[in-house]
């Protein structure tokens, strides 16, 4: 969040209106409608995941650095100076993560590939990981005997240091060839198996916030100008992997290739506003435009490059901060997506400010523009996430319009928390399904092609510079514990319901989903409580008899879990007793 988010207290109302290079109209709708109904019979469920948040075993079995086990050894760098060097050890529990997946009866899982893991270097020549390489595909042989697709995303983010190291990562363009070869190799060794595949998740965070802010790996604030090489290499690298597949596996393997974008929806302020239309496109082509404009229409939106171009100039460069494409280049990126990801967590309303050319280059300055949100949104614990259910269907809409309606697979949805204490039951999380999801059977009412939904994520993980302060998972991971014990939320029930329903059948029926899912969770919480309770025990005992031990770690060791076991079973208790007196 780069920009100041501001509340706005008047009421917005929606209109038709038309904005960008094609014309876009916008749905006249309830917002407060709710639309029970099914998905059709095709349609696809799943979670997700990534290799760096979970698995751990970041040094062993012959895997490389990457990026980010090198920013988090870094001091400052995270919350906590927490490392995902042991996380939720994925890479031991593969059967037991398996058997959660198989409670949700998901008919596929989006993870993906740790490329230090493959090619220690990440320079293939230089040799590759065996071990690895047999890793991943005992995972994919474990995920297709248990009848759930594989979805394999080949970069989340853990670049191989030592490239990062000798050619400065992204910033370098011979990072297309080393990771058109590293794409190779996974489409030789699984590509047999795997009939979807995504070069790259959040190419907008990779570059913004690794080259930009320098929030994430490899931390680097080159304002104004890394942040778009980095973007114009990652998309060069996509449409390198499509050809590559396109021409040498494709006849064989039969797969499909395309990328997940990840962006939030930007809403005018002021409908009448012909400023505030503008600047709300501006922060929809800046986010997510920037990679789906050349994938589907051949380059970058024209409003980007009016705006660098002019605040390029206006700081005294003979070119625009943006680099451009060649018309062969152009030619040669265009078309190269089979499928488009789609994540979404959240949306922000879009009014106009003029920013200084003065101030220098910016990415975030180019938009001249600010985001705001209104306090009537409900806002769980996380600061940045807000629950804006029809910003979905929005941006659903706008896919549809802008780049041809292509075939649509939602790679991301979900929302998280920031608590000490444990909370299964989750209801904001199942507030936050239901909305969301229900605005997408609405958006494919809309006729938008969308194949399957992901929700976000299967397990609470390492959240990068948040560390472990901020939980996304359907099932809730006791970090403290050495065993990485997983419970499961309230929403995995309501997740079930919905999977096996293929939608909203009835309002009967989906409250009957509520109250069953909350009672759930009641017991489970008491499982965790005597779980904590006997973990806060054991550390009393060993603080006991470890006199060096400071007394900071006692506090967040013993005090912190013993109050925690007794919020949740207070917690516990005074659910049962209105469940009682609801009965």
């Amino acid at each position: 969040m780069m920009f100041p988010v501001i509340c706005v207290t008047h009421i917005l109302l929606l209109a038709l209106c038309s904005w960008g290079e094609e014309e876009f109209q916008w749905t006249q709708t309830d917002r407060g409608s709710f639309y029970y109904g099914t998905f059709p019979p095709t349609f696809i469920w799943g979670v997700g995941s990534s290799a760096y948040q979970t698995e751990g075993a970041w040094d062993k079995d012959g895997k490389g650095q990457s990026i980010w086990d090198a920013f988090t050894h870094k001091k400052g760098k995270t919350f906590m100076n927490q490392t995902a060097d042991s996380s939720c050890d994925g890479y031991y529990k593969v059967k037991e993560d398996i058997e959660l997946l198989k409670e949700l009866n998901v008919s596929h899982y989006r993870l993906s590939i740790s490329w230090p893991r493959l090619i220690p270097t990440g320079n293939k020549a230089e040799g590759v990981n065996e071990m690895g390489i047999k890793y991943y595909s005992d995972l994919i042989n474990v995920l297709l005997e248990n009848k759930i697709t594989p979805v394999i995303t080949l970069y989340h983010w853990d670049l191989p240091q030592t490239l990062q190291e000798k050619f400065s990562g992204w910033q370098n363009i011979t990072m297309i060839t080393y990771f058109n070869d590293y794409a190779n190799l996974c489409f030789d060794k699984y590509g047999d198996r795997v009939k979807y595949w995504i070069t790259f998740s959040n190419p907008w965070s990779i570059a913004v916030e690794g080259y930009e802010t320098g929030e994430h790996a490899p931390g680097l604030k080159l304002r104004g100008t890394g942040v778009y090489k980095a973007a114009h290499h990652l998309i060069k690298a996509h449409a390198r992997v499509w050809h590559s597949y396109n021409k040498h596996w494709r006849s064989r393997q039969k797969g499909m290739i395309g990328i997940s974008l990840t962006t939030e929806w930007g809403e005018p302020v002021d409908i009448s506003s012909q400023k505030d239309i503008e600047a709300a496109e501006r922060f929809v082509q800046f986010n997510f435009g920037w990679f789906a404009n050349p994938f589907y229409n051949g380059d970058y939106p024209q409003i980007m490059k009016e705006y660098i171009g002019q605040k390029s100039a206006q700081q005294g460069l003979g070119m625009s901060r943006l680099p451009i494409f060649t018309s062969q280049e152009k030619a040669y990126i265009k078309g190269t997506s089979d499928f488009l990801g789609l994540g979404h967590f959240t949306t922000r309303y879009i009014t106009s400010r003029n920013f200084p050319s003065t101030q220098g280059p910016s990415y975030f300055t180019d938009q001249d523009l600010i985001e705001l949100v209104d306090p009537k949104w409900p806002e769980p614990e996380s600061k940045w996430l807000y629950s804006v259910p029809w910003g979905f269907r929005r941006l659903l809409n706008f896919v549809k319009t802008q780049y041809g309606n292509p075939v649509v697979l939602v790679t991301e949805n979900g929302v998280s928390e920031k608590m000490q204490c444990a909370q299964l039951c989750d209801e904001w999380r199942i507030q936050y399904l239901k909305g969301y999801i229900n605005e997408m059977l609405k958006a494919i009412n809309d006729g938008v092609r969308i194949k399957g939904y992901t929700a976000w994520s299967l397990l609470d993980k390492f959240e990068w510079d948040e560390g472990f302060s901020e939980r996304f998972g359907l099932y809730y991971v006791e970090f403290k514990n050495q065993n990485k014990p997983r419970y499961p939320k309230a929403s995995v029930q309501f997740y079930k319901k919905i999977i096996k329903a293929n939608g909203f059948p009835n309002i009967r029926e989906v409250e009957n989903w509520h109250r069953i899912s909350t009672e759930t969770c009641s017991t489970t919480n008491k499982l965790l409580a005597a779980e904590e309770q006997k973990n806060a025990a054991a550390n009393l005992l060993r603080l006991i008899y470890d006199p060096l031990t400071s007394h900071m770690e006692m506090v967040t060791e013993i005090v912190v879990p013993t109050v925690c076991t007794l919020c949740i079973l207070i917690s516990a208790v005074l659910l049962m007793i209105l469940l009682r007196r609801k009965s």
